[in-house]
């Protein structure tokens, strides 16, 4: 016989819950917590209105940074040096001018100016291969026998390229 002060498993070997849990989903007897009832609400800490503002000037900016990288608005602020440039001007190149160079820091100066390198002979608007044919019309018409021209270009405004000649 089985002493009823002490508890025995039920068949299946399940252990009987321990005294007081309640049942699962409700809270156990005498915890003082009513079943069913909604937990009471915490209402969020509201931001200062000093907050409010700098995280809308945040966004503001990255918004009109993004768009400004999007549009090229970098490019449109940068005004080309030589943009203007026609037949009869001269520039004046800061970096040296070769067949390898990539890049080209030239600008329109006065003829009689001594960094003035280089006289236009033409401008061959909407190209800017400088690998191009379309300056040799300028230099057949325009250089002496044994003189050579040389060509800068740039992409923008639609592209264009400048036929030069060295000032001697």
């Amino acid at each position: 016989m089985t002493d009823p002060a002490v508890p025995t498993q039920p068949a299946g070997g399940q252990a009987f819950p321990p005294p007081n849990a309640g049942t699962p989903g409700f809270p156990p007897p005498n915890s003082g917590e009513v079943p069913g009832a909604v937990p009471p609400v915490v209402p969020p800490k509201k931001k200062s209105v000093g907050k409010k503002i700098l995280g809308l000037l945040g966004g503001l900016l990255i918004i009109v940074v993004v768009v400004a990288l999007k549009t090229g608005l970098g490019n449109m602020l940068r005004e080309d040096p030589t943009g203007d440039a026609k037949a009869g001007d001269c520039l004046a190149i800061k970096s040296g001018l070769s067949d390898t160079a990539t890049e080209v820091e030239a600008e329109v100066t006065e003829c009689s100016a001594t960094d003035a390198k280089f006289t236009v002979l033409g401008r061959v608007d909407g190209v800017s291969d400088v690998y191009s044919t379309a300056c040799d019309p300028t230099f057949d018409a325009k250089l002496k026998e044994g003189e050579e021209g040389s060509v800068i270009g740039s992409k923008e405004s639609g592209g264009y390229l400048l036929c030069l000649k060295a000032n001697g």
